[in-house]
């Protein structure tokens, strides 16, 4: 075993360790607290303890998630200096949603219920609650920032050809869409606070299905966007840069956009790319985008539009509330002429579970398979690690880890007998076993799958 799989295999131990401890931490706070009737007329000292047991707990088991995850995803934080501050952001952003939880149970205590029918109370409350999240979050993602690999590595580790993808650098700022309209606006600034995984993350998550997904690094930025493998050049040598990427690409990806710099990589891509392995993905109302799409009309031809309608339920709006997402991909047929596949409001289970922190995944997901099949390019995925440990750990009792890793008849049975809490046991176990793996034996034994795109909730295809 080479020294870096000896020190995931002992993050990914220590990280389950700590998480244990949190767990006990829960438990005793649990017991404690049993008697609610006795909580009405707890004294001040009381209050006091709860909240201090309920707050070590909580970090103690968040740091255990940071370290398993390092663990998992081979993140060097045992011997990188730049991995543990990156570590330690991360916890300054749980510390701050950690709070956030803390203020919703301070709230529901019955001894201080009556708070909330105080409106100069509960309004800054909330107020100071969506701030607190909002920058929580933000730190999450900066500390995810310092896990990324460079383009030079993703290239070194992957033999596959790479998916360029190009952009105006505005774009890397937008993590969560602004859709026009006052109404729809305010609702995404209201329901945006959690998001965490922006437009071109969900890209380069599906991209990378065919190959290593990488872009030109934005100058002096301190830490690279979360998304495509960032390389760094200067100023004079960026063009030849991108010359270069495209002539060894497999897919040229074009996030659109009106900037000079942005036209000249769309002129390079026309004239060097055969036209089958060019993708351009608007994201945002007619109205946003209506500036390159006159541009690329008049330059390469009327686009054939999409004839797909699906009528989206109106239990479906209101579910996605802060989902909004509007656009298209413009990809070119068998006769080399230019067509859009809208991306549309949809909505999976899978989807709806991560809530308000992915809310282009499925619309996204659903608009690129129909494209991936256009262009016959297979939709294969892996298992990820993480997602299996995690499921084990959190939903074990369900059999849910057993049901992504392709074992039904497993999940099952777990799921059949819940209720005994026996499958809650056998779904630890799994979770060491599973965390245990190597991450190359784990895809060995739970390799690629072929997988369709998410199915909308409202039974539609379009």
């Amino acid at each position: 075993m080479t020294p870096p799989v000896k020190d995931a295999l002992r993050l990914k131990m220590a990280g389950l360790f700590f998480m244990v401890l949190g767990f006990v931490g829960f438990a005793v706070l649990g017991e404690k607290m049993g008697d609610i009737e006795k909580l009405m007329a707890a004294a001040a000292r009381d209050y006091v303890y709860f909240a201090g047991v309920w707050l070590v707990a909580a970090h103690v088991f968040a740091s255990g998630l940071i370290v398993l995850l390092a663990g998992l995803k081979n993140v060097p934080l045992l011997t990188s200096a730049r991995a543990r501050r990156g570590a330690w952001q991360k916890l300054a952003g749980s510390t701050l949603i950690i709070l956030c939880f803390g203020y919703v149970g301070l709230t529901d205590m019955p001894a201080l219920r009556h708070v909330n029918d105080i409106w100069w109370i509960t309004l800054p409350g909330l107020a100071a609650f969506l701030l607190l999240a909002r920058v929580g979050f933000q730190a999450l993602r900066s500390g995810w920032k310092y896990d990324v690999v460079t383009a030079e590595q993703a290239l070194a580790s992957d033999p596959r050809p790479p998916v360029v993808y190009l952009r105006s650098f505005e774009a890397d700022s937008e993590i969560a869409l602004r859709p026009d309209g006052f109404w729809r606006r305010v609702t995404s600034i209201l329901f945006g606070y959690a998001v965490t995984f922006s437009p071109e993350q969900e890209l380069a998550e599906i991209l990378n299905r065919v190959g290593p997904v990488i872009a030109i690094g934005k100058p002096g930025e301190p830490l690279p966007e979360l998304g495509a493998a960032r390389l760094y050049v200067g100023n004079a040598d960026w063009q030849a840069k991108v010359i270069d990427m495209m002539a060894r690409s497999r897919l040229v990806i074009i996030r659109t956009g009106s900037t000079p710099n942005l036209q000249w990589e769309i002129e390079q891509t026309m004239t060097r790319v055969p036209r089958r392995q060019i993708l351009f993905v608007s994201l945002g109302d007619a109205q946003k985008t209506a500036v390159f799409d006159q541009y690329f009309e008049r330059c390469f031809g009327p686009v054939i539009r999409s004839t797909r309608a699906v009528e989206t339920p109106l239990w479906m709006k209101l579910t996605s509330t802060g989902k909004h997402v509007a656009g298209r991909i413009i990809y070119f047929d068998d006769s080399l002429q230019p067509r859009e596949e809208l991306i549309r409001l949809s909505l999976s289970w899978s989807g709806l579970a991560l809530g308000l922190m992915r809310p282009y995944r499925d619309s996204i997901q659903t608009a690129m398979q129909h494209v991936f099949a256009s262009l016959e390019l297979s939709w294969v995925a892996r298992n990820s690690q993480t997602t299996a440990v995690l499921l084990a750990l959190f939903a074990g009792i369900f059999g849910l880890h057993h049901f992504y890793l392709g074992d039904r008849r497993r999940g099952f049975k777990y799921l059949a007998f819940f209720w005994t809490a026996v499958p809650m046991f056998a779904g630890w176990y799994d979770t060491v076993k599973l965390a245990r793996l190597e991450s190359r034996a784990f895809d060995e034994k739970y390799g690629p799958r072929q997988v369709t795109a998410p199915t909308p909730l409202n039974g539609a295809t379009h």
